[in-house]
């Protein structure tokens, strides 16, 4: 673990001086959780027998606050951590001083919080908490008169997060801090260099460059605004994420999407379902790993179309992916070659030399794969990172001289609605096929 001091700006020590509730509006990557996680543990340390209660979206989230709480307190108050049985798990502390700290994952429904006490609730990346998990979190606090401690970037003019930056009861302390604000201001020390100052300010020139104005806005400047929307409400997330992983494989009637890490990232993910059931497809596996090769990646598509027997396979082969050398690679090798398909976005190949081309775009995998969850024709895994991606995703339309020209689908954390996008597209179509064939 890094031990190494933070130096902490002018916002960041206001909010850890601050006693009562605090929303923390800021643009990405600004230090907010890091700086929530800091003010916990001093709550920790001040309050003997205190209780804080940190919600996320998912368990790995929640579990990084605990990391970080853990850290700053091995720096600052080593001395106060428990040992033996009350040792810090990965959603757990215990202070000598009888104070404690739980991280939970809220789900879709905010039901793995129900029943608990505390002092505090810290609520992370609240703009995209279901609106559920919000009703069930809040009562926490009914008890002990607590404060509630929320952050995260925008999504939208919509939700708890949004209504509560209004502030219309003046419940909330508001700090609204746009990432760009952070990099020119924050000072140059042991951490923050005037080399890594200078690569963060062209790093967000290329954002803008990259990005449209709403969606940098959003992303970087912290704002709220009311082109930008949800692709997926909580409703039919709610509705269709319900199933759970088969105890056994069906090897037959497979198929799997993949969305490959671009340069630069780190996720990658493998989308599989089964079309048994022509009428109402079921996915079985959602995975993702990290920071791998290309030739792990490669790998993991052979290993896992061996063990389900999958049909066909659907990866990302487009500019910026590694996925063009893996899927020539693959449409070598025996065991992939007549099953894989490049889909990049901008045209399918439908037979193994690509002469024969179907011209599909971006947004029409994502307005098929809406349509198929929305008619019951294709149901999810109930999985808290997969039901994550689905509420990143997020679209604003596109206007040139006030005409709209396009329609912008983007997210945060999109990996793996991106290989859903690919998977649902391939099972539509080859249902379709079979479904001719039966015809004629």
């Amino acid at each position: 673990m890094n031990h190494q001091e933070i130096v902490y700006d002018g916002w960041q020590k206001q909010i850890l001086a601050y006693d009562g509730n605090v929303l923390l509006c800021t643009g990405r990557q600004v230090g907010k959780t890091t700086t929530l996680a800091a003010k916990a543990a001093i709550y920790l340390v001040k309050h003997p027998n205190s209780k804080i209660v940190i919600v996320s979206l998912t368990e790995d989230q929640a579990k990084l606050i605990i990391v970080m709480i853990i850290d700053y307190l091995e720096k600052h108050h080593s001395t106060l951590i428990s040992c033996g049985k009350d040792k810090p798990t990965q959603n757990k502390i215990v202070l000598k001083n009888k104070a404690t700290a739980l991280a939970r994952p809220v789900g879709t429904t905010g039901d793995a919080v129900r029943g608990f006490t505390g002092d505090v609730l810290i609520i992370d990346e609240a703009s995209r908490m279901p609106e559920l998990a919000f009703t069930a979190a809040k009562p926490v606090l009914l008890t002990t008169a607590g404060q509630i401690w929320q952050c995260s970037t925008p999504a939208g003019k919509q939700g708890y997060f949004y209504n509560s930056f209004q502030n219309k009861n003046k419940r909330f302390k508001i700090w609204h801090i746009s990432s760009e604000e952070v990099i020119k201001k924050r000072q140059v020390n042991g951490n923050w260099t005037q080399q890594k100052k200078e690569q963060a300010l062209d790093f967000l020139e290329s954002e803008r460059m990259d990005m449209s104005e709403l969606q940098y806005g959003q992303e970087y400047l912290g704002l709220f605004l009311d082109d930008l929307r949800r692709f997926f409400d909580d409703e039919l997330i709610a509705k269709t994420c319900v199933l759970k992983r088969p105890k056994s494989i069906i090897r037959k009637n497979n198929y799997m999407g993949v969305d490959i890490a671009r340069l630069g990232n780190d996720e990658s993910s493998f989308e599989i379902v089964n079309a048994t059931n022509r009428e109402q497809i079921k996915q079985t596996e959602n995975i993702v790993t990290k920071k791998q090769l290309t030739t792990q990646t490669e790998d993991k598509i052979k290993d896992l179309t061996q063990i389900w027997n999958n049909d066909k396979i659907g990866i990302d082969a487009g500019s910026g992916s590694l996925g063009v050398g893996i899927y020539d690679h693959l449409l070598k090798d025996p065991i992939t070659k007549r099953k894989i398909i490049a889909m990049n976005n901008r045209s399918i190949s439908l037979d193994r030399e690509g002469k024969n081309k179907q011209r599909i775009f971006k947004e029409d995998l994502y307005d098929n794969l809406k349509a198929m969850l929305e008619h019951g024709e294709l149901f999810l895994l109930d999985d808290e990172n997969l039901q994550r991606s689905l509420r990143s995703i997020q679209f604003e339309f596109l206007k040139d001289k006030g005409q709209l020209t396009k329609v912008r689908i983007f997210g945060n954390y999109s990996h793996i609605v991106e290989g859903l996008i690919r998977v649902a597209w391939i099972a539509k179509m080859e249902r379709v096929k079979k479904m001719f064939i039966d015809y004629i």
